[in-house]
């Protein structure tokens, strides 16, 4: 259901809402005011969400601009190893993602480049499932440097943080890097955006949305064992997930795209998983294009 029908569908019972607040504070005259009033704010946000979805479509119907293409090749180690079915599916991603959520800036002036690095980050992961709206993410804010708990810059202590109420944090300087460097098994935007795959209701517990019961329980079993490879200093994966199963999900998507094929050769399991539940090969599109890690 889109957003514009179901704040359509709040009307009613918006109106309905008003009308009983109003007859308890005023009577009867009370009662059409505030049916009168609630039905017009519910009625002014479905106008408001309609106009959005309508511009939504137009940009989705829009052509790729050519100049974010050339962008994500020089950008996106991910997107330049894409099939060319892929790519148009990455596109169309990071097009939908845009369209959806505002990226802004906290003493940091935003520009197209730094908005199609937040979608891009969002997209790798996405991209193989064309329907997916990244409806848990509000907003994302971009920090001129890292940051510490409090959300000060005194102490660089976070380049990324993901909310369960939506809004994602991220240090511009941390993700141009991420982008810059893309085998290092380091991305903080495939981290935090991992992350919000994880979350429900508010809530991490290190297990993505979207999997099976059985395939749920056999992944908390595969990371339970690659932790402990990872505190034996035995692993490819990123030592930052050894502690936490909540931390082990995103450092292992992180190691999927950005060492693929030595999370493949190393962690076959954990690669086969990942592979399933993204609907992405990306150690196979690097051997395609005669890569070897």
């Amino acid at each position: 259901m889109s957003e514009a029908a179901r704040l359509a569908g709040t009307t009613a019972l918006g109106a309905l809402a008003g009308a009983a607040v109003g007859a308890l504070l005023f009577g009867t005259p009370g009662a059409w005011a505030g049916s009168l009033a609630a039905g017009a704010a519910a009625g002014g946000a479905a106008a408001h969400a309609r106009r959005r979805e309508r511009r939504r479509e137009a940009l989705l119907a829009a052509p790729f601009p050519e100049r974010w293409r050339r962008f994500l090749l020089e950008a996106s180690d991910h997107y330049e190893r894409l099939p060319a079915r892929e790519r148009a599916l990455f596109e169309q991603a990071v097009r939908s993602f845009l369209a959806d959520t505002p990226v802004t800036g906290v003493e940091v002036e935003v520009t197209d480049e730094h908005r199609l690095l937040v979608a891009a980050s969002a997209a790798s992961l996405s991209l193989a499932w064309p329907a997916f709206r990244w409806t848990q993410v509000t907003e994302v804010l971009l920090y001129p440097q890292d940051f510490d708990r409090d959300y000060s810059f005194e102490n660089a202590e976070l380049a990324g943080q993901a909310h369960g109420w939506g809004t994602l944090i991220l240090s511009l300087p941390a993700l141009e890097e991420s982008f810059e460097t893309s085998d290092d098994a380091y991305h903080v935007g495939y981290h935090e955006f991992a992350h919000l795959l994880d979350v429900e209701a508010t809530h991490f517990d290190g297990i993505p949305a979207g999997m099976t019961a059985a395939r749920a329980e056999e992944w908390v079993a595969l990371a339970a064992r690659e932790m402990k490879r990872l505190e034996r200093g035995r692993s490819v994966i990123d030592d930052y997930g050894a502690d936490d199963p909540v931390e082990f999900w995103p450092v292992a998507v992180e190691a999927f795209f950005e060492v693929p094929q030595p999370l493949r050769r190393h962690h076959a399991e954990v690669y086969a998983v990942l592979a399933e539940y993204f609907g992405q090969d990306p150690a196979a599109w690097d051997d395609a294009r005669g890569l070897r890690e």
